[in-house]
């Protein structure tokens, strides 16, 4: 069995991509431990090091490339390879890429495809822009399909304590916060009048560390800061603590699954106020849109206006939980032996 995984990461564009399908990969070799599986990324030196760092194989397509070219080079790669499958998780294909690369013989997953590609794909998944899809017989969407590491699920079952009195404040904004929000929140809270016990967790392609480090060392809070923790101690974070501040992207669902209420400022990227304000309309998140254009005060203000409001934080860690259980990387994998024609485990 031969897989093939197109995907893109890095500072400027964010690490969500990669972490997925970072994810499904390991899944897909545990099933199919014969299988060889490789991955197709622009040569963005942080996101492919990164993968690289995992043991897989990385096939590097130029940073400045046009869809069609791409897709031509990817044909040309693969041909005389005889791919069984190609996962493609960038946001816009268009109809003449997938058909280039369905011409191969090849089964075509699609992840978050937000243009025409995505109609001629074997099977999609939607985890970013819910609601706005013509629903299909091959595509499914929402939190029971999103991809979180297994450990989410074991807090997930756990009952997580919403304290009366609540002080401890998660900030992360996934593996690179292009937006620099990281330094944003810390800065709105160190005027905050109530002792507060802070930990900020960032990626490995955050950019602003020397900011950060010279902001913490000023700070009126305890405060410890984290970088490249797993996927076990990011869950315990979430888990122990009382409010989390992050981005609009899959992070979301992690703290939903945890039940960590939450304030959600967003990346520059239109997906991640869509599916912010999703959450918020089910009254999971406080949604204050892009952080470009939120004021440090209005951070400030609902940030303690939650860590006051007991009966709040009890009400959307439930309704979090209720939307989200950390199985979807097994539906996800089993939608795709599926496709393939393998077997597939209950969940």
């Amino acid at each position: 069995m031969r897989i093939f995984i197109r995907c893109d990461g890095g500072t400027k564009i964010g690490t969500g991509h990669i972490l997925r399908q970072l994810m499904i990969a390991k899944e897909l070799k545990k099933r199919l431990p014969f299988s060889k599986v490789e991955f197709l990324m622009k040569n963005i030196p942080e996101g492919v090091e990164r993968v690289k760092k995992e043991g897989f194989f990385v096939k590097t397509l130029p940073q400045e490339i046009d869809l069609l070219s791409e897709s031509k080079l990817i044909f040309d790669y693969l041909k005389d390879r005889e791919p069984d499958l190609l996962i493609v998780d960038i946001l816009n294909t268009s109809e003449e890429y997938i058909k280039l690369l369905k011409s191969l013989g090849t089964k075509i997953v699609s992840f978050d495809d937000h243009s025409e590609g995505k109609h001629f794909a074997d099977l999609r998944f939607n985890i970013l822009e819910l609601g706005e899809e013509t629903p299909a017989s091959n595509l499914f969407e929402g939190p029971e399909y999103v991809t979180l590491n297994p450990i989410y699920a074991k807090y997930h079952d756990e009952e997580k304590e919403i304290k009366e009195e609540a002080k401890r404040v998660l900030i992360t904004f996934g593996g690179s916060d292009p937006g620099n929000l990281t330094n944003k929140v810390l800065k709105a809270l160190k005027e905050v009048n109530k002792k507060l016990e802070v930990s900020v967790v960032i990626g490995f392609a955050f950019p602003y560390i020397e900011e950060l480090e010279k902001r913490v060392k000023d700070f009126s809070h305890e405060v410890k800061v984290y970088k490249n923790v797993s996927a076990e101690e990011m869950a315990e974070f979430m888990f122990e603590s009382d409010v989390g501040i992050g981005a609009g992207g899959l992070t979301q669902y992690e703290f939903a699954c945890v039940g960590l209420p939450g304030i959600i400022i967003c990346e520059e990227v239109e997906h991640q106020e869509k599916l912010a304000n999703w959450f918020e309309e089910r009254g999971v998140f406080i949604n204050l849109g892009r952080g470009r254009e939120v004021s440090e005060d209005v951070i400030r203000r609902v940030l303690m206006d939650l860590l006051r409001n007991h009966a709040r934080r009890k009400e959307m860690s439930l309704k979090g939980k209720a939307l989200c259980d950390g199985r979807g990387l097994e539906r996800t994998v089993n939608k795709i032996l599926e496709v393939l024609g393998l077997h597939t485990y209950k969940v």
